[in-house]
């Protein structure tokens, strides 16, 4: 029995190590070939691929068509099976490699039309456009071609290939991203259902626009005809600028990805940027910062890339599926961008035939909405059909109550998937780079601008809708054309300003345009602490050199919170909290700073505070449906306790000292409840909110440990500079220096492989968590002392 027993033993032994090596082996074969040569017959000359210690290539080619090739290929390399998800995603087609459990997403984004989008799009774009996503193309299935049979490992472990990338799917990544940024119509319903049940008084305080804390870029001035002003040049031109001064389990896994920025995004999460002129920085020179707030998974969403051909030398950030570079700079600008958040999507309430589901009301006749039939691919099952009935608005995605919604939105009318924003890296100058937007349909981004002759500027790009009537902030009727759009805003006409007095601009998805502003872009503004945060670190000092912007974007002073604990000790004068640990804790609040760093059991005092206040403030009238309430809910509250008006305090509660005491003693029970532990000492705010940075088939057990990052405590809130949610915040980090690029700083959040088992997974992850940032060599010089591999691709036969 013994010897049985050693045996088994041994035989479980080998059998585990046998898994450890078949695990390492699916892993290992998958990582990419780094040096050496790599034929790639759809090239018409050599190019070279440098990557650096950090895995960021440098890819040099004789032509643009041959760059742009050579990047699909090393995005492949790198990202494949990321690219591949993202071009499901958008197209509705993950039910085929995960099964019925993504059939209800899969049928919105069928229903949304993207994927007919791209099609109509990849058909119809402009050749120049057409032959970039067409070299992209053939790089990433070059790739495809010659690792069949040593794919990434979630290709084993889903059990199927990927097929051939076309130009259309870079275009539907770009629509899934166009979704991701400007999907508001779920939040115009709300806000509909939310003035119904309160009241229209109500309702404009709950949704005001308005703040003291607001930055205005361009608007705050009286009404004139827009200053022009030359920009600064090495060699002056008399030219003016067009510029104004103002599988089951494995789904399950997988679903935290595939619903990015849902819940955390229409929290107000956003991104930063800001520039400043020479008269602000050590070297004379501009600086210009920007960091974007997205959901935070592995791989990250963004990938650096250094790409040069003739006509062509652009550093920066681009998204796996997409051509060229998206944010960066040249040899000659910087730029950066922020959601602007222009409404885009509107909702109309169509009338149907009620013994016709199949013909709807417009102008008094009824009319008959094309049915389109949609086939989805299930994994185990017969594919599911369902039909998206289409008006003359677009696709019904909503129906309640015998109510039907129509949805009328940008990125899905002729041209609004149009890759516009990859030819901004070749812009020499600020009319170039004006030219470059002109071109570009959405999503709406807050741009700053920088180049080496000095400038700054500021413009807001995209196709911005002009409506007959309303402002598209609720459904309007769709049987009449009252409600129509009649064209986009004038590119002249949207948001600009070059080399504004002072030398300063920020933006942070908050207000950029003043009460002078004419032309409606949204109301729909994010709070306005981060920009206001930022305009007042800017204003502290001068001689900014990179280091000192890189420590702005990680500035973790929390202005609402700091005026709510003000508020809250000002209050325990008047009124006696009756838990000995509120007493504790607002004795606490007298000297604390508003930093939510990770230690801070005062921030997550007043966050439960904070939400408790709220709580009592909206549940009288709203009651169940206060999750309904999606706006600058901070702004409100601000503007609450600073006026203190008669109709918004709660019956139960004489005064707003005694709301506030209730609400500070709620606070101390319910994270008592939360945290499990009675003792104020336990709530530290990082612990409350723990970073999790989960790989999509990687969300627990033991893959969890091997593919995921987290819980890690860490500092920031939602309203801090440094943004910060569990799975929610800066998703890279740029800061360009214009006097001497080579200055210049970039990390992504882990690393530029998608591949586990790669050194590049995430070696990037502890600089970018302690808020250091990486050098980014630019110049010929730096990046050959800075590249450790060198893979040559020749444009001869395919090993």
């Amino acid at each position: 029995m013994l010897r049985v027993l050693r045996y088994l033993v041994l035989i479980l032994l080998l059998a585990a190590i046998l898994a450890l090596a078949g695990a390492w082996w699916i892993v290992h074969r998958a990582l990419p070939q780094l040096d050496g040569t790599a034929g790639v017959p759809e090239l018409k000359q050599e190019v070279t691929v440098d990557r650096d210690a950090w895995g960021v290539p440098h890819i040099r080619a004789g032509s643009l068509e041959d760059l742009i090739a050579a990047q699909g290929y090393v995005l492949a390399q790198d990202r494949l099976w990321q690219m591949d998800i993202l071009r499901r995603v958008a197209a509705g087609e993950l039910s085929e490699i995960f099964g019925p459990q993504t059939l209800e997403l899969d049928q919105q984004y069928r229903t949304l039309g993207l994927h007919v989008a791209a099609e109509r799009e990849a058909g119809t774009i402009d050749p120049e456009s057409r032959a970039m996503l067409e070299a992209y193309a053939a790089g990433v299935n070059r790739y495809i071609a010659e690792r069949r049979g040593k794919l990434p490992w979630e290709f084993t472990a889903l059990r199927y290939q990927p097929r051939p990338w076309r130009p259309a799917d870079s275009l539907l990544v770009a629509g899934y991203m166009y979704q991701v940024l400007t999907n508001t119509w779920e939040r115009e319903l709300n806000r509909a259902r939310v003035t119904q049940i309160v009241g229209a008084e109500r309702a404009a305080e709950l949704f005001s626009a308005e703040s003291p804390a607001d930055h205005y870029v361009v608007g705050d001035t009286t009404p004139a005809a827009p200053e022009r002003k030359a920009p600064k040049r090495a060699a002056p031109k008399k030219t003016a600028p067009r510029a104004q001064d103002d599988a089951p389990v494995l789904w399950r896994t997988a679903e935290a990805m595939l619903t990015q920025f849902n819940a955390e995004v229409r929290a107000g999460v956003g991104s930063n940027n800001w520039v400043v002129d020479g008269t602000h920085t050590a070297s004379g020179k501009p600086l210009l910062a920007n960091d974007t707030h997205l959901q935070l998974n592995l791989p990250c969403i963004w990938y650096m890339i250094h790409l040069t051909a003739p006509g062509w030398n652009v550093k920066g950030f681009t998204l796996p599926g997409a051509p060229l570079v998206i944010l960066g700079h040249n040899d000659r600008i910087a730029w950066g961008f922020t959601n602007d958040g222009a409404d885009v999507q509107d909702l109309y309430l169509e009338t149907f035939h009620p013994d016709n589901p199949r013909e709807y009301l417009a102008h008094g006749k009824y009319q008959t909405a094309e049915v389109r039939t949609e086939h989805i691919h299930v994994k185990g099952q017969p594919d599911a059909l369902f039909d998206v009935r289409v008006t003359r608005h677009g696709p019904i995605v909503h129906r309640e109550g015998g109510r039907s919604y129509a949805l009328k939105w940008t990125a899905t009318e002729p041209g609004g998937l149009s890759p516009s924003y990859a030819v901004v890296g070749r812009a020499r100058n600020w009319e170039e780079f004006l030219d470059a937007l002109r071109r570009v349909p959405g999503p709406a981004q807050n741009a700053v601008y920088a180049d080496v002759d000095g400038n700054i500027g500021f413009v807001v790009a995209a196709r911005i809708p002009i409506r007959k009537k309303g402002d598209g902030s609720v459904p309007v009727p769709g049987d009449t054309d009252d409600y129509e759009w009649t064209g986009y805003i004038p590119f002249e006409e949207l948001p600009q300003v070059l080399n504004p007095p002072g030398g300063v601009i920020a933006t942070a998805n908050a207000r950029v345009v003043g009460p002078n502003y004419r032309p409606y872009l949204t109301d729909r503004w994010a709070s306005p602490y981060r920009t206001a945060r930022i305009y007042e670190l800017l204003a502290a000092k001068k001689n900014f050199r990179p280091a000192d912007f890189l420590a702005i974007q990680n500035d973790i002073l929390s202005m609402p919170h700091h005026f709510l604990a003000e508020q809250m000790v000002k209050a325990s004068h008047a009124v006696k909290p009756k838990d000995q640990r509120t007493k504790s804790l607002l004795a606490h609040l007298t000297h604390w700073d508003g930093r939510a760093r990770a230690d801070s059991v005062e921030t997550a005092f007043v966050e439960s505070a904070g939400r408790s206040l709220m709580g009592h403030l909206l549940r009288p009238y709203l009651d169940q449906a206060v999750n309904l309430y999606e706006w600058r809910a901070a702004v409100f509250l601000e503007k609450v306790l600073r006026e203190r008006p008669a109709h918004w305090l709660p019956s139960e509660f004489h005064t707003y000292d005694d709301l506030l005491i209730a609400s500070a003693d709620e606070a101390v029970k319910q994270l008592a409840a939360e945290t499990k532990d009675a003792k104020p000492s336990a709530w530290r705010w990082g612990q409350l909110n723990a970073l999790r940075m989960l790989h999509p088939l990687g969300r627990s057990g033991v893959l969890r440990r091997l593919l995921s990052i987290g819980p890690a405590e860490q500092a920031g809130t939602v309203y801090t500079v440094k943004a910060a949610q569990p799975s929610h915040g800066p998703a890279m980090r740029f800061v360009a220096d214009l006097s001497n690029f080579d200055n210049s700083l970039m990390n992504i959040t882990l690393g530029q492989s998608g591949q586990y088992g790669s050194t590049h997974y995430r070696d990037q992850f502890q600089v970018w968590f302690e808020g250091r940032g990486l050098p980014a060599p630019f110049s010929d010089a730096a990046e050959e002392k800075a590249h450790v591999h060198r893979l040559r691709l020749l444009p001869g036969v395919a090993r």
